[in-house]
């Protein structure tokens, strides 16, 4: 049943957004979703191609005056990244999204709410239903397993779309017109540790829990904490004032996700926990300078455990904690015209020490991708030095900002003639599938735009009502002018 008070304009577009959090769509985990969109292309008599990599494009007819102009791609992607609040029990895999109202504001209960990227899909399927459309033939292009790896784009089959032109919708601040983006690269770092028997007599979980997280580009300039790299102080703070010994630590969720939370499991004396505690209430103080007033609500705890469990030695504890203070996190360098826009990044995004195997997870994001080996050489050298195994994977290309386009052309003067003042039109340090797509099918115009979304990646996501029935006016009047 939907929440009390959920938006209702415009109508077509909330009832489908409604539905679709209805249908579990974690990445790499999207059948249902797919299904979802099969079975309504199928109940409106509209064709359909499902992919090898199971993207799904359904082809709308055109209406009204444009039904013969040149067709249109819409590009949505249709997984969600997973998170969840620590105390909040929740199979994603089964379990729908339940949303709240909160003011101007859509949210979830205690995840993230999918809005990433499922208003723009919700803004794509909206137009098989609205009778009164003017829009050319449309190819709505919904993608797989964006969020891990813009992977559904990167295996795309391209001889099934023939426009060239498009339109992408998942962008996340309204009044912002998108021509640039940035592109990623995922390193892993793996390495095996022995272990041995505690010497100490009380096991105990250090957990640290609270930090607002959020989006690897959209926030990482933000100066957002990240649980990992608190974690790593902390146990370096902790090694000055008491002896324990590490058995487990497992801390970050995914590759474009700021660590909000992580624990470790260690053996020490009793005594030490209140010499420990003291150095996390100074730690907390300390980081509290300098972090955002939003993200002031870190909190550190220590709990005894009944748990038997061998440890690392001391030698690799000690390198373990060097290596985790040394490994880079955070915004590196930034646009020369544009100082506001991040020009390349690492998220130091998951660290795991779990039965004496060691990862790592990385995530680098750039525009220019020469300037970005001078950090990939970094993080090897520093997995090296650490005598870690180092792998890349899921590359993808970023697109690059060019101001000749007749996409942008339209959507501004559009824009303009709406809302009776300029959009900002810039790029994003974040990654869409744009870039891949342009490579896959060609030369063809591009511009992204979206309603505001504050809070992705994190179970702060939250989509702002009044941007929604803008931005859905937006889309209807350009559809109508192409």
């Amino acid at each position: 049943m939907k929440p009390e008070h959920f938006p209702s304009n415009p109508e077509h577009l909330w009832n489908i957004f409604y539905d679709i959090t209805r249908v579990p769509r974690p990445s790499k985990h999207e059948e249902k979703a797919t299904s979802f969109l099969i079975n309504l292309a199928q109940e409106h008599g509209l064709k359909y191609h499902q992919d090898n990599v199971k993207n799904v494009i359904i082809y709308v007819p055109g209406k009204g005056s444009n039904k013969d102009a040149a067709p249109l791609i819409i590009q949505n992607h249709i997984d969600m990244v997973t998170d969840a609040l620590h105390d909040r029990k929740i199979d994603f895999m089964q379990d729908p999204i339940e949303t709240e109202v909160d003011g101007e504001w859509l949210k979830a209960i205690g995840t993230t709410l999918g809005a990433d990227n499922g208003i723009g899909c919700a803004a794509a399927l909206a137009t098989i239903f609205e009778k009164d459309m003017d829009h050319p033939p449309l190819e709505l292009l919904f993608t797989t397993d964006e969020e891990t790896g813009l992977n559904g784009a990167l295996g795309l089959e391209a001889e099934y779309l023939k426009a060239r032109r498009m339109l992408n919708l998942d962008t996340e601040e309204w009044g912002s017109l998108y021509i640039g983006c940035a592109g990623g690269i995922d390193y892993e770092l793996n390495k095996e540790v022995s272990l041995i028997g505690p010497k100490n007599s009380t096991s105990y979980r250090l957990l640290i829990e609270g930090f607002v997280g959020g989006h690897s580009g959209v926030n990482i300039h933000e100066q957002r904490g990240n649980a990992i790299k608190f974690m790593a102080e902390l146990l370096d703070e902790m090694v000055e004032v008491g002896d324990f010994e590490i058995t487990e630590i497992r801390a970050g969720k995914a590759h474009n996700i700021i660590p909000r939370d992580g624990f470790v499991d260690f053996w020490t004396n009793e005594e030490n926990i209140n010499k420990f505690e003291q150095r996390a209430q100074i730690l907390m103080a300390r980081w509290k300078n300098f972090l955002p007033d939003f993200d002031q609500s870190m909190q550190v705890s220590f709990t005894q455990q009944d748990v038997k469990s061998n440890v690392l030695t001391s030698e690799d504890q000690k390198e373990l904690i060097q290596y985790m203070n040394i490994f880079p996190h955070g915004a590196h360098s930034y646009n020369l015209e544009n100082r506001d826009l991040v020009s390349m990044s690492n998220n130091f995004a998951r660290f795991l020490v779990v039965n004496g195997k060691v990862y790592t997870q990385s995530s680098l994001r750039f525009f220019d991708r020469e300037e970005v080996k001078s950090l990939e050489k970094e993080v090897r050298n520093i997995g090296k030095t650490f005598g870690m195994k180092v792998e890349c994977h899921s590359e993808y290309p970023s697109w690059k900002p060019s101001l000749n386009n007749p996409m942008l052309d339209l959507v501004k003067s559009t824009f303009i003639d709406l809302y009776k003042r300029e959009p900002d039109v810039t790029a994003i340090h974040a990654g869409l599938e744009c870039g891949i797509l342009r490579d896959k099918i060609g030369p063809i115009d591009v511009i992204s735009f979206g309603p505001t979304i504050t809070g992705a990646h994190s179970p702060d996501e939250r989509v702002h009502i009044p941007s929604v029935e803008k931005f859905w006016d937006l889309f209807k009047e350009v559809l109508a002018r192409l």
